[in-house]
């Protein structure tokens, strides 16, 4: 049976990731159709709803690949008897069912893996700390765009204001499209993604 395959997940995802960026670039850059900041920071905050919905694609697909190799760590933890080979079909109907899993940060994340992935399959151990603090900012961005709930204003103002130290919070796409003295917001926070990536890829190939 052939078992799924972490290189494509994370090919992908990069290749997803730095097409983003590509983007982001040629939107700043535009002088004609683009011209005036608010649309530029209109497409920027759309791209962040898109690049979090690819990050949560590559959780997703990594689960069903690191139990596709070796189910035993998730029957272990839900007492199951579980066959040795399973189809990435029948590991995708045991994880999501009818609904999809909902993690509130990269730590839960990595919880989750902990429990449930045995460790040779478990990518999701490798990514550094300061790289999930940078993801959970990116996610409560998108977080934020996506609801503009109450609570995904307080979450997003906390952070900025904590990190940050706004007195005057700006929207996410104003803080991405604005350089500080260690470049563009928007592609370091890309480059996280990619960092991400490369770091869980690394660890079980």
């Amino acid at each position: 049976m052939k078992k799924c395959d972490f290189t494509i997940n994370h090919k992908e995802f990069d290749s997803w990731i730095l097409w983003y960026g590509d983007f982001i670039k040629k939107i700043i850059e535009a002088e004609r159709v683009i011209r005036r900041r608010n649309e530029k920071k209109e497409l920027i905050e759309a791209i962040v709803l898109r690049a979090a919905s690819r990050w949560e694609v590559l959780i997703e697909q990594d689960i069903v690949t690191s139990i596709n190799h070796n189910p035993s760590a998730y029957a272990r933890a839900l007492n199951l008897k579980l066959r040795k080979h399973l189809t990435k079909d029948e590991c995708k109907a045991m994880v999501f069912g009818h609904r999809f899993l909902d993690f509130k940060s990269v730590g839960d994340v990595k919880s989750f893996g902990k429990r449930y992935l045995v460790q040779a399959d478990n990518p999701f151990a490798a990514i550094p700390g300061a790289v999930c603090n940078l993801i959970d900012e990116f996610m409560t961005m998108r977080n934020l765009l996506a609801h503009y709930s109450d609570y995904g204003w307080r979450s997003y103002y906390g952070f900025m204001k904590k990190k940050y130290r706004y007195v005057r919070v700006p929207e996410p796409g104003e803080f991405l499209i604005t350089a500080d003295r260690n470049g563009h917001r928007w592609v370091r926070y890309l480059k996280n993604f990619l960092e991400a990536s490369e770091k869980m890829l690394k660890a079980v190939t």
